[in-house]
């Protein structure tokens, strides 16, 4: 039988990746390494970011840039530092976020609502706004933002409103920059996942009825993996999703299907 050689759908192109040293930005990472890509990896946690590295493994492709999305010099710094390197950049991703315990509206603190707004919302504002420029130069570029499935609905007893509601602005930021770039030739999309193996959530996956309990309110049967998304995102970073824009993708094991 002859080896069938993978065409790799991104190569030689260059992204940057918000978020990069948490589990969904190792993943994304990961999955755009493995098609070709050069990836800046931004983080504010600089050990995270090279403990990210060294599980990828390809250093020469990678950049790790050590900046604070809520700081506007700090973002501005790390897309010069990637052009330095790179020469440009034909991808970003918006995966950068925060969540707090869920805690109600009325007990919530201007801090907690601040900090969740100024990286969840204005963050993705900072980035996006840095990159553009460039993307509108070379008449191309994509743009993908990681919003979430508590961005387009509720869960009853679970206190996530302002953490929603940024959520729920990524996803229309997503479309305004779709319908505002598109000219340009820059596409916009966005994935919206329901819950995916993280910290935060492994303490319920270590007590079995939890756990179940869990899993089996997904038609799937099963939470979601930092690799259900890259896979999204590398869709949209790929030829295959060229006329696709302003789209937002659930990746939630068919939850919000039944709901």
């Amino acid at each position: 039988m002859s080896d069938v050689l993978q065409v790799m759908k991104l190569k030689d192109k260059v992204a940057i990746v918000t978020g990069a040293g948490g589990g969904v930005g190792k993943s994304i990472t990961r999955s755009l390494i493995s098609e070709g890509t050069k990836v800046v990896l931004i983080g504010r946690d600089r050990s995270k970011l090279m403990r990210a590295i060294a599980e990828v493994g390809d250093n020469k492709n990678l950049l790790p840039v050590t900046a604070d999305i809520t700081k506007e010099a700090e973002v501005l710094n790390a897309i010069e530092q990637a052009l330095s390197s790179f020469d440009t950049i034909d991808i970003l991703i918006n995966n950068a976020g925060i969540i707090y315990d869920p805690t109600p509206f009325h007990l919530m603190t201007d801090d907690q609502w601040t900090g969740l707004i100024n990286t969840n919302l204005l963050g993705t504002f900072r980035t996006t706004k840095a990159i553009l420029p460039i993307m509108i130069d070379r008449k191309e570029g994509c743009i993908v933002n990681i919003s979430s499935l508590l961005g387009m609905r509720s869960i009853p007893n679970v206190p996530f409103s302002v953490y929603g509601v940024t959520k729920a602005g990524v996803i229309m930021f997503t479309k305004s920059i779709a319908v505002e770039y598109g000219p340009y030739g820059i596409r916009c999309n966005c994935v919206a996942p329901s819950t995916i193996r993280s910290p935060m959530i492994e303490p319920y996956l270590q007590d079995e009825n939890a756990k179940q309990l869990l899993e089996s309110s997904f038609p799937l049967r099963r939470i979601g993996e930092p690799d259900d998304i890259s896979s999204a995102v590398v869709y949209f970073c790929s030829d295959d999703a060229k006329w696709i824009t302003g789209a937002v993708l659930t990746v939630d094991g068919g939850i919000s299907a039944k709901q």
